[in-house]
């Protein structure tokens, strides 16, 4: 839905509006990482069906569904970013986004992926359908967008309810003892989730106040026009991490052979579909995104790209085996030198479009020193004692029955 959304809001925006619809998207998608981390990738690790763990998710769930809606759009129209109104729409919009995605992550737990496909269509029709009534009857605005991603993700939401299998369908409702695993375990994937996003966000808005929305808008267009390159291997990504969960009794030299498989494999489809994206960009760069894309950066982001393929997997894989605070750690650091790379191009006057390849050199940093650091040293004391290998995280600090 981001990829079709965004391309309608270059073509009626502008540069200028898009930039704007770009920062503010990154937003929604921070806060989404943020709460998918901390609910989807706990509900994944340890046991769902625990009520006290169910219990304590669903508290968490809402409360950070609707307060982080709230505190995002308070900010952002404190910085006189937003009008009130576009406030209101915006907060709408996070809420009902992030309580849908943690559905979609429900059913990626099962590995029902088709049904996601089929939950993410949905959505879409129903985020056109709204955006083409009010675009019919309202001039182009913010407002009409935030409406929009905001009926089409509240369809999507029923649609994802329906589509649960029987045995994930249903609330604890009755006050249990929460537990403690939940957050011990969420803090740390919602802070790990939400680096990425984060550094998004915080160079988009420091090209808005060096250079201008405009600006913003021209590093945008290349990105939107590599997108489903991205979206495939952020999906792969998802897929990894589920299955390293469900593997979790699996030896650590079979699942960082399959990471490093998966590695290769993502970076090569990203090398061909970015060359052949090169290739097409000045036939069909205009028709796809409504403006020209620039040439280096839509290059820089399939470099991204391919950093991404690298520092995910393992990440995944570090984080299932209980090394989540590791992995923050050096994907903080991987975002440092990523932002202080693009920095670094805006100050010595260099073309915006170079900002894509300084975050991927950070990005395929923090990808091999996970590796290195985390689970090659893992590997060895695996050889070393080859019969302790990790058991899938469950919450023991609860019994499953009130």
């Amino acid at each position: 839905m981001s990829f079709v959304l965004q391309i309608i809001a270059a073509r009626m925006l502008g540069l200028e509006g898009l930039g704007r619809f770009a920062i503010l998207y990154g937003v929604l998608l921070l806060v989404t990482a943020l709460v998918s981390g901390f609910i989807g990738d706990t509900l994944t690790v340890l046991d769902r069906f625990d009520r006290h763990v169910r219990f304590t998710l669903q508290l968490w769930c809402v409360g950070l569904s609707f307060g982080a809606a709230i505190a995002a759009a308070f900010v952002v129209m404190m910085a006189r970013f937003l009008t009130p109104i576009e406030a209101v729409a915006f907060s709408g919009a996070i809420a009902i986004f992030v309580l849908e995605d943690t559905l979609r992550r429900t059913l990626m737990a099962n590995l029902l992926y088709w049904k996601i496909v089929i939950v993410d269509l949905i959505g879409l029709l129903g985020a056109l359908l709204v955006l083409g009534f009010l675009a019919a009857t309202v001039r182009p605005s913010l407002v009409i967008f935030f409406l929009s991603i905001l009926g089409g993700q509240l369809v999507a939401l029923f649609a994802a309810v329906m589509l649960l299998p029987r045995s994930e369908r249903f609330l604890v409702m009755r006050v249990v003892k929460c537990t403690s695993s939940v957050p011990k375990y969420g803090i740390w994937r919602a802070a790990q989730q939400a680096v990425r996003p984060g550094l998004l966000t915080v160079v988009r808005m420091t090209i808005l106040v060096l250079v201008g929305a405009a600006v913003v808008g021209q590093v945008e267009v290349a990105r939107i026009y590599v997108a489903p390159m991205m979206l495939v291997v952020s999906g792969a990504s998802s897929f990894l991490f589920t299955s390293f969960a469900r593997n979790g009794d699996t030896s650590i030299r079979e699942l960082l052979g399959r990471a490093d498989r998966a590695v290769l494999g993502l970076a090569g489809v990203s090398i061909v579909v970015g060359g052949l994206g090169l290739l097409l960009l000045p036939v069909i760069g205009h028709l796809v995104t409504g403006q020209h894309p620039l040439v280096l950066a839509v290059a820089g982001w399939i470099f991204y790209s391919i950093s991404v393929s690298a520092v995910t997997p393992y990440g995944a894989l570090a984080a299932v085996r209980g090394r989540q605070s590791a992995v923050l750690g050096l994907r903080v650091l991987d975002s440092f030198i990523s932002f202080v790379l693009a920095v670094a191009v805006l100050q010595t006057n260099l073309t915006p479009a170079l900002i894509p390849s300084a975050l991927a050199v950070g990005s395929i940093t923090g990808g091999l020193l996970i590796r290195q650091l985390l689970l090659v040293p893992a590997l060895k004391y695996e050889l070393e004692v080859p019969h302790q290998v990790k058991p899938k995280m469950r919450d023991t600090s609860a019994s499953a029955t009130t």
